[in-house]
């Protein structure tokens, strides 16, 4: 396993760690997106750009409204960033399983306890708050990491012992032809 291989699982494991924390601080981007969503859609509809006196009035609007909104609301969206954030640890831990099944299933052969770091990985991402912790990157990370410390040492080893192997070779050929040599020289054949 080298890092190239591993990067595409590691790299939907971080979409997937920053798509919870999304949803996880949601009761605080709720609101920052509903104030760029007003902003954007009032001066569309009034025709008019955030650079000029008037854009800027209805943002200073939309943000003062996205504020109270998200003050009132806080329980609401709260709730449903929970939720989602729930929902999408649930599913990256499916799909992150299915990639990695796929496409290195050595992982957890490699490391004994692979398995039950990645599950705790997965318990991190389903308790509220905690979740925002980037749990499937960081375990997958350590991983990764240890799977191709051990099998670059096995492949160093394994290298050492093919050259061994062929130096042996080598050497029983020598011995083989120095004793047919000898025995040609014996007989009078050469």
């Amino acid at each position: 396993m080298t890092w190239g291989k591993a990067s595409p699982v590691l790299v939907v494991a971080v979409i997937f760690d920053l798509a919870r924390n999304f949803f996880e601080w949601f009761w605080l981007f709720g609101p920052a997106l509903f104030a760029v969503g007003c902003t954007a859609g009032m001066n569309s509809y009034i025709g008019t750009t955030i650079t000029q006196l008037s854009g800027k009035a209805v943002a200073v609007g939309c943000m003062a409204l996205a504020g109270v909104a998200g003050y009132f609301g806080v329980e609401v969206t709260e709730g449903f960033g929970i939720m989602m954030a729930a929902f999408v640890g649930f599913t990256g831990f499916l799909t992150l399983l299915l990639l990695i099944s796929m496409t290195n299933s050595r992982l957890f052969k490699v490391n004994p306890r692979g398995m039950f770091s990645f599950v705790g990985s997965f318990g991190v991402c389903e308790v509220p708050f905690v979740g925002a912790i980037p749990a499937f990157s960081i375990s997958l990370y350590l991983l990764y990491r240890r799977q191709i410390k051990i099998e670059k040492a096995a492949l160093k080893a394994w290298k050492k012992e093919q050259e061994e192997n062929k130096q042996n070779e080598r050497a029983g050929q020598i011995t083989e032809f120095i004793q047919m040599r000898d025995a040609q020289l014996a007989y009078g054949e050469i």
